[in-house]
């Protein structure tokens, strides 16, 4: 894991050395361990690195001296090591990180080769040779990669603030998904004129214009699949273990799992088998999943590190919490980062289970649709569509209704952006309405669990790893028949039948399984009868992150 800049300009005014070096020491936790700049005529690139697979010090940016090409990298690339024997008779190696290995594919194979990699990435490559920049971001999301641009320069780097220098600090009004899902998605970031570089993508930068390019989504990589079941279990199972292994098998350091109790984390816990596994636990009776994590440890033989984190603590982190995730989310990140702040004295990496509910279908909302289209499939009700949408509205509008979280439900411009951006993923999948809403949270609702992953790990200086995120198993997950995704009223059935052979059964039959978060409605005593206070909580987080930012402008909007 490390933290990336770089700027594109034509105006010999800018000092980009020293405003990539100031970019870098803002998020110098993203890597202690070495860092490096170097100016390419009008491009300067720079890395802060956290050695992870490599632990010696390397010429950072990665130069290749016989084409001149360069690269700064943030991530890893887990089958790196196959990458590079198919490399290794044309190109001599000069270190043994995936970075090198990722600049000599592109050497090799140029654009093509973005779309090599299982892993999770985003990096910048310079290649002289036509003079142009290319910044690219993984598959699913899992690292991050901001940009800016103005009349004479683009630049680009791991986090937000990075860029903050560039822009007038201002909060975006146009970053509609604010409204609707109380975090952003997509392009648009709450701070104006900063945009996120979507999954599977890359930038294009060259004679002072940029250019972004799909290399990788789900819809155009999607696989015949059989339907048979038993096949189906078995080669899932194999995927399941084979993504988790690849992503323990080239790690020097002691790892660990949070697991909540749950199939996901629970499932990875009992493969890895991991140096030390933790969870939170919050005092308080109507939700407790501690005896399930502890089932957890017994079967793997590992010691149960227990958090408990209080108010104190989440009055102690906010303004912290705040700072690096960046942008406001009412999807409280707290329990993650006390987990963090007891576990970076033991480790440098962590697996967790980011994906699995989206890919799989995992979240009990998808019952609501899925069991509509089961009427609406009835012999019977055949030649009754028309009335059936007029009735219901479409499975795109349903769905809208579902996850539309804007306070006025009546907000025109909402509901229109909300329509655009599921209908194009439903589209993508037509007819399959258990594909489509995964396809479409995949897209939306996960990016903000790995934006929150990424950057609380990355401030204790932690590598996350998610192997649900293997790019095989995302293609499976999408291409199988969704019928094996929710069975018999059980959501995940699919993933529930491989974690029968490794996990403890009373995880697997749980029907109580809800997101984890922190009691703050107790805490502050919002709902005098327990009930979670979104609008509390929303505005909370919003007024830290403008404290912390200094951010102009009214979000009352919202």
């Amino acid at each position: 894991m490390c933290g990336i800049a770089g700027i594109i300009t034509s105006n010999k005014q800018r000092e980009t050395k020293k405003t990539v070096s100031e970019m870098l020491s803002t998020v110098s936790y993203r890597g202690p361990n070495q860092s490096g700049i170097k100016k390419f005529g009008e491009v300067t690139l720079g890395m802060a690195r956290l050695s992870i697979i490599d632990h010696h010090k390397h010429v950072i940016p990665y130069e290749d001296n016989s084409s001149g090409c360069a690269i700064v990298y943030n991530g890893e690339i887990y089958n790196h090591s196959s990458i590079r024997s198919e490399l290794s008779s044309h190109y001599k190696f000069n270190t043994s990180s995936d970075a090198e290995t990722a600049l000599y594919n592109y050497i090799e194979k140029g654009e093509r080769s973005f779309g090599d990699y299982n892993g999770m990435y985003a990096f910048a490559v310079y290649d002289p040779r036509t003079k142009t920049t290319y910044v690219v971001r993984d598959k699913a999301g899992e690292k991050p990669l901001y940009y800016t641009y103005g009349k004479d320069f683009f630049a680009f780097a791991s986090e937000m603030k990075c860029l903050l220098k560039f822009v007038k600090l201002q909060f975006n009004k146009d970053a509609i998904s604010y409204k609707a899902y109380e975090f952003t998605v997509g392009k648009e970031t709450l701070f104006k004129d900063i945009y996120s570089l979507g999954p599977g993508e890359f930038i294009k930068i060259k004679d002072g214009k940029f250019t972004i390019h799909e290399y990788w989504k789900v819809w155009d990589n999607l696989i015949e699949i059989k339907d048979d079941e038993k096949k189906i279990v078995r080669d899932l199972a194999e995927l399941v273990e084979d993504a988790i292994m690849l992503r323990t098998k080239n790690c020097v350091h002691k790892y660990g799992c949070f697991i909540s109790g749950g199939v996901d984390s629970s499932l990875i816990a009992c493969i890895a088998k991991p140096d030390f596994i933790y969870t939170a636990h919050y005092d308080y009776a109507d939700f407790d999943e501690l005896q399930y994590a502890r089932l957890v440890a017994k079967k793997i033989k590992r010691e149960l590190v227990i958090v408990k984190p209080n108010k104190e603590d989440f009055l102690r982190t906010r303004e912290k919490i705040a700072f690096h995730l960046d942008s406001p989310c009412t999807w409280t990140s707290f329990s993650l980062w006390m987990l963090l702040e007891r576990a970076c004295k033991d480790l440098k990496v962590v697996l967790s289970g980011e994906g699995a509910d989206e890919i799989f279908s995992g979240y009990h909302r998808y019952h609501l649709l899925y069991h509509d289209e089961q009427i609406h499939g009835l012999e019977a009700m055949r030649n009754y569509k028309y009335l059936i949408d007029r009735y219901y509205g479409s499975p795109v509008e349903r769905y809208v209704k579902l996850i539309n979280r804007c306070e006025n439900q009546y907000d025109e411009t909402v509901r229109r952006y909300l329509m655009d951006s599921v209908h194009q993923f439903f589209e993508k999948i037509e007819g399959d309405v258990v594909h489509s809403m995964g396809l479409n949270d995949f897209y939306t609702t996960m990016q903000v669990l790995l934006q929150m992953a990424d950057r609380l790990c990355m401030a204790f200086s932690i590598e996350n790893r998610s192997p649900y995120l293997d790019y095989r198993l995302i293609q499976y997950g999408f291409s199988m028949p969704s019928k094996y995704k929710i069975n018999h009223g059980i959501t995940k059935w699919v993933l529930k039948e491989v974690a029968k052979k490794y996990i403890p059964k009373e995880i697997i039959q749980r029907i109580d399984k809800r997101g984890f978060s922190a009691p703050v409605n107790r805490w502050f005593e919002w709902d005098k009868q327990g009930k979670y206070d979104r609008t509390a909580y929303r505005n909370l987080v919003l007024q830290d992150w403008k404290n912390v930012f200094g951010v102009n402008g009214d979000g009352a909007y919202v």
